[in-house]
This record gives structure tokens, C-alpha cells and sequence, in this order.
């Protein structure tokens, strides 16, 4: 749920009951992990190292707005405006953990400058999405699931076998 809105940063948490409601703050750990969690969406095949590059560079934007005391970011922000929320503090515990999350992206980061264009497990990360659509449908058009039952045919082979050449990954891919 990381929206322009909030300047890219994700939110502390969301409530499911008694009513959906999305906590508009966030903190340095926050900020990490959510860094961290692009290159996880990476690492299962769910996005491209262009996808990871532009949302790190979002938050980056963001983080050079966001107001500090003597350089270290406070605790608690608000999303949409970007002010600190009282009471102002620095944490020890969020600043060290945001440290070791930029460590770990740094590396990872580094690691996507060789990586080939289009991931390796894109095909396994596909197989994924496409599990939660056939957990989700349910069988009425008997044309959807002829289509569904085909493309999953070919996704399993793919996923099998994965293309080991830029032209027969576009192939799988068309």
C-alpha cells in the first residue's frame, strides 16, 4: 500500500478490523525494510531490476526531504506531510536498524548491475501469481478455464525448463 501520496514510504501497519484503516506514519526500521522488500520482490521473480532501481530512487528522493536532528532522522513521520510526529526523539534501535537495512541494499543493489535483464525466476514468480488467480477463480466460463488451463500448461513448461538466451525468454514471454 505505498502510494505517491505518502511519498513512497510505507505505512507502520494496516488494520483489517473492526475496519481497514492504514497507520499514515512510518519509521527509519519501516523505511529499510521496505527497501529490503523490493529487492525480496526481485529475488522471487516478481519485478525487474528497473522496477527495483526507480523505487529505491523514490525513496531516496524522499528520504533527502525528510527533516533531521543534526543529521539523524527522528522516529516517527508522517507520510503525507513529511513532518516528524511528536514527540520528537531519535532512536538508537530504528537508526541502527536502517543503517544495517542500507548495508544489505547496497549489496544487493550491487549485485543487480551484472544481473541479466530480465530475472532468472520472472517465470517462477509468474507460476506464484498465477497460483493465487487459479486459488481465486472459480470455475463457471468454460472458455476462462480452457484459457487458464492452457497457459498454465506452457507456464509449467517454461518453469521447467527456463529459457537460457534473451531471444527465447522473449519467446516465453510472448
Amino acid at each position: 500500500n505505498i502510494r505517491e501520496e505518502d511519498h513512497w514510504l510505507p505505512p507502520d501497519n494496516i488494520q483489517e478490523h473492526p475496519a481497514q484503516v492504514v497507520a499514515r506514519r512510518t519509521s527509519p526500521t519501516n523505511i529499510g525494510l521496505s527497501l529490503l522488500a523490493n529487492l525480496g520482490a526481485w529475488d522471487f521473480g516478481y519485478v525487474q531490476a528497473d522496477a527495483v532501481a526507480a523505487r529505491t530512487a523514490r525513496v531516496f528522493d524522499t528520504l533527502d526531504l525528510l527533516p533531521r536532528h543534526r543529521g539523524h532522522f527522528y522516529n516517527w513521520y508522517d507520510t503525507e506531510t513529511l513532518a516528524p510526529l511528536p514527540p520528537r526523539y531519535i532512536s538508537t534501535v530504528d537508526s541502527g536498524n536502517l543503517a544495517g537495512h542500507l548495508l544489505t541494499l547496497r549489496q544487493g543493489l550491487l549485485a543487480l548491475i551484472d544481473a541479466p535483464v530480465v530475472a532468472p525466476q520472472t517465470f517462477a514468480g509468474l507460476a506464484d501469481t498465477f497460483g493465487v488467480l487459479r486459488t481465486d477463480f472459480t470455475a463457471g466460463d468454460g472458455d476462462w478455464s480452457r484459457a487458464l488451463d492452457d497457459f498454465e500448461t506452457r507456464l509449467d513448461a517454461v518453469c521447467g525448463t527456463p529459457p537460457d538466451s534473451a531471444r527465447n525468454t522473449m519467446r516465453a514471454l510472448d
